[in-house]
């Protein structure tokens, strides 16, 4: 805080965005002070991965969007550097022939030492030494998911944007991601439909439904009031 201001290193004023011609949310407001954990909740085709998108810069829209005060339309890439994603299906964006490549690929990108022993270090971090010179298509689901967030962080970026980052692990791959995430500095925008995660993660919620917008400030609010989950049909 700074002079009663918040700090924000994403900020969405009047915020309406589409896909293809169809518009899908219109006039979403919401900031998020670095370290903030929030959830973006909806019904399928409800705009959460289009919300990330267009964090990333990858799609139109009007008002306002500010990632670390830049506006995104402006600085597209300034904004793929300040926010990391990943999003839900892993093979796609795991492009190199071994994990080891995979993180010394990112390690560079921020500019860090990347060589054996730092890429090992950084490994160790995340419990990825052993599979250091696996390729992807060899690795679990929840192995591949590691590598990911691994892969994220190492950029060292100031938001991480999770789009439905446990669609494909099982109860204890879940729960393992979660504990990863629960130590991580960055701030997290999380689009998911599990809401066990989302509660044990976020405190705030942005709920997207209908082309409207609703923002929670204390995710609890919402996930005691049937009435809002069955409006935003989150039941």
């Amino acid at each position: 805080m700074n002079g009663g201001r918040v700090n924000a290193c994403l900020k969405a004023d009047d915020l309406s965005f589409w896909r293809g011609e169809r518009a899908v949310v219109s006039g979403l407001s919401f900031t998020a002070a670095p370290g903030d954990r929030i959830a973006v909740l909806g019904a399928n085709g409800s705009g959460k991965t289009t919300l990330i998108r267009t964090i990333l810069g990858f799609s139109p829209y009007r008002g306002t969007l500010e990632v670390e005060g830049r506006e995104v339309r402006d600085r597209p890439k300034e904004a793929r550097k300040a926010a990391a994603a990943v999003f839900g299906d892993a093979d796609p964006q795991l492009l190199m022939p071994t994990v080891y490549d995979e993180l010394a690929f990112s390690l560079k990108a921020a500019e860090e030492r990347a060589g054996g022993p730092d890429v090992r270090a950084f490994a160790g971090r995340f419990g990825l030494v052993p599979l250091l010179d696996r390729h992807p298509s060899q690795l679990s689901s929840g192995e591949k998911r590691k590598v990911l967030l691994a892969q994220s962080l190492g950029r060292r970026p100031s938001i991480l944007l999770l789009d439905e980052p446990t669609s494909d692990l099982d109860a204890r791959g879940s729960r393992r991601l979660r504990e990863m995430l629960a130590q991580v500095p960055q701030t997290i925008i999380l689009a998911t439909h599990h809401y066990d995660l989302a509660m044990a993660l976020c405190r705030k919620a942005v709920v997207l439904g209908g082309g409207k917008a609703a923002v929670y400030e204390d995710i609890r609010r919402l996930f005691d009031d049937p009435a809002a989950l069955d409006r935003w049909e989150l039941l």
